[in-house]
């Protein structure tokens, strides 16, 4: 499968299996695939304050 043939696939799951994908297959391939800052960065871009406010506050700051 070509990355746009893969791409299409992941995009026609649904959100279960997304979060799914997420969750399971990106946890290991990180390490491999994400070697430098520009990686990293992105991901920090993907996670804005207000959703990290609002699990910590649902979550007591994991207390």
């Amino acid at each position: 499968m070509t990355f746009e043939e893969v791409k299409a696939a992941v995009l026609k799951l649904s959100e279960a299996d997304q979060k799914r994908l997420i969750m399971e297959v990106v946890p290991q391939i990180w390490p491999k695939a994400c070697i430098d800052d520009s990686c990293v960065d992105k991901v920090r871009g993907l996670v804005d304050e207000a959703t990290v406010k609002k699990y910590k506050e649902q979550h007591m700051g994991g207390i």
